[in-house]
């Protein structure tokens, strides 16, 4: 992934084209560290998206992206206070850094014009959105860094805005040959190092393929390539920077065999040419599509860190009480072997002499008569003795049962656990967390919170996934235990087709019904694929699915959610792959 400063100016030159002289009609902050403009322009309206999100920082136009929240945090309502109703003079990119400054003119509250700066700075960990007076005085920014966690520069309110420090980087559009070749010689590294070391905007990757285009060693030294190779690596330089400069660039995004998204750049790139590359008409809808899944899966991740946490610390304390339970039984085996002693000695006690430490004697219950010794306690008669082991037999017996109980619904525990472990990675929304809150504190895995708000669930849209067959069937994916007991029980018909992983944690899968269009052997392997990336075997091959019609699909009264039994079932083989699930995409 190379969002570096020469992807950051294809992205500018494509905001300027649409937003300069735009207003700013909405803004809303859609997670912690994302804001969201609404922009019209020109009888169109824009949806600008910039975000420090520190695993993928990125500023780009989107359509995917929404609001959904409606309690707008201090820096939002700081931002529309300050920016909304304004309008986007200039957007600026400063010496190809991964800086960008939209430069905005808006009225204050004494009805003058002033012009703000909103400035994100992409910087991995250090991404931030800074909102600055014309002066570069800071008015907030979105993360908060004081002189405790950064003794370079305070980004704080009533501070003046620096720059981060540039290492005595250059610009590297317009210069020479003579001070290209003077500033690669300042410092003894390889070359593709003292090319990112020495120019702005330049990623490891793009100097990679700088030298790649130029026939030169990467890894050489600066201080030992010849004058012949400089001229071939700046000729290379150049070219690659020239359509930077004059604005034509090419977003290219590169997949594997499998149509994963392996990288990304604004121009085509030769390191690349064992995987597919495709050309996408702007590079705001290459990122989104790059990093929109991404993104929505690691805010996913953020908010639901304490139910995973939790969910491990279940799965663990379940595992100790299984292995004492399994010791308990292991316990129980001697019990028979309690109840023959004590047979025994009730029927030779007359035979047993007074403090006898053990008594030896045939044992009728196997066959033939084997020989048997019994252990006694000396101070206690054979009778006594005989009571001692018919109660150690009985407690064994209470034991047994107990423990076999105790080992059923520990199992129940654990599969019901690890179902909730693989619906986290199915969350897509707000809403979805909050139903599997809801779920684990019916549960009584989690305690309920006081003064929640009810989360208002649309009734016009289905809360599961949505796929569609190669024959036009409709197939549905539950995304917890409450939506597979839902969408099997209640929206399943008798004669639609079930799915489920054989034998382990996956969501219920759900073709309809058609009359025009029967179920054949096609669908079901498009349903059983789903149904095998849905559940534990995503990343296994060979997963083995049952399927059998809805009406052989029970569920079992006080069973957990999600939990069914069926019958008359066949099992299908399948591998999972990524591609073939986009392909089934609606």
């Amino acid at each position: 992934m190379a969002l570096d400063g020469l992807v950051l100016a294809n992205i500018v030159h494509e905001l300027k084209d649409v937003l300069i002289g735009g207003r700013i009609d909405k803004i809303y902050q859609i997670e912690k560290e994302d804001i969201l403009f609404t922009i019209r322009n020109n009888g169109n309206v824009y949806k600008l998206l910039l975000t420090a999100n520190s695993n993928y920082p990125r500023v780009h136009l989107s359509t995917l992206a929404k609001n959904p929240s409606q309690d707008p945090p201090m820096f939002c309502m700081l931002l529309r206070k300050h920016l909304g109703g304004g309008r986007l003079l200039d957007i600026v990119q400063p010496d190809l850094e991964r800086i960008v400054e939209f430069h905005i003119e808006a009225t204050n509250e004494l009805g003058d014009k002033e012009t703000k700066k909103l400035i994100i700075e992409i910087m991995g960990r250090h991404s931030n959105i800074i909102l600055t007076k014309e002066d570069h005085l800071i008015l907030d920014s979105i993360k908060h860094i004081s002189n405790d966690k950064s003794s370079v520069r305070e980004i704080l309110p009533n501070r003046v805005y620096q720059r981060p420090p540039s290492q005595d980087k250059l610009n590297p559009l317009h210069i020479s040959e003579a001070n290209f070749i003077e500033k690669l010689k300042t410092s003894d590294l390889p070359l593709f190092k003292s090319l990112y070391m020495n120019f702005n905007g330049l990623s490891p990757m793009i100097c990679h393929e700088i030298c790649h285009t130029a026939g030169v060693d990467d890894e050489a030294s600066t201080h030992t390539t010849s004058h012949e190779h400089y001229t071939k690596l700046f000729t290379s330089f150049v070219n690659i920077l020239e359509p930077i400069d004059s604005g034509h660039f090419r977003p290219t995004l590169y997949q594997n065999t499998s149509e994963i998204p392996e990288d990304f750049y604004c121009l085509p790139v030769s390191l690349y040419k064992e995987l597919e590359a495709k050309a996408y008409p702007s590079m705001s809808e290459l990122l989104e599509y790059y990093f929109f899944e991404k993104s929505t899966r690691f805010n996913v991740a953020q908010k639901t860190a304490d139910i995973k946490k939790l969910i491990h610390t279940f799965i663990d304390r379940s595992v100790r009480k299984k292995a004492i339970q399994e010791k308990a039984l292991e316990e129980c085996t001697h019990k028979e072997l309690y109840k023959i002693y004590g047979e025994l000695l009730t029927a030779y006690a007359h035979q047993i002499p007074a403090e006898a430490d053990s008594f030896t004697t045939l044992n009728y219950y196997t066959e033939p008569y084997e020989e048997i010794t019994i252990p006694l306690e000396i101070n206690k008669t054979a009778i006594q003795n005989a009571q001692a082991y018919f109660k150690l037999y009985n407690k064994a017996k209470r034991t047994e049962i107990a423990a076999t109980e105790q080992l059923i619904s520990i199992e129940e525990d654990l599969q019901y656990l690890a179902s909730v472990l693989l619906s986290l990675d199915l969350l897509e929304t707000k809403e979805d967390i909050a139903e599997l809150r809801t779920e684990l504190v019916q549960m009584g895995y989690l305690k309920k919170k006081k003064n929640t708000k009810k989360e208002n669930r649309s009734k016009k849209s289905l809360p599961y996934l949505h796929f569609k067959s190669s024959k036009g069937h409709d197939i549905y994916v539950g995304k917890n235990n409450y939506q597979n007991d839902e969408l099997t029980m209640k929206f399943a018909k008798t004669n639609d087709l079930w799915l489920h992983i054989k034998d382990g944690p996956g969501s219920h899968v759900i073709v309809k019904y058609l009359e025009s269009s029967p179920i054949d052997d096609e669908v079901i392997l498009e349903a059983a694929t789903l149904a095998a990336y849905y559940s534990s075997g995503k990343m296994s091959s060979h997963v083995p699915i049952d399927y059998t019609f809805r009406k052989n699909v029970k569920k079992v009264p006080n069973a957990k959610p999600g939990m069914v039994i069926y019958t008359q079932f066949k099992t299908l083989y399948v591998t999972p792959t990524e591609a073939f699930i986009k392909k089934l995409l609606p």
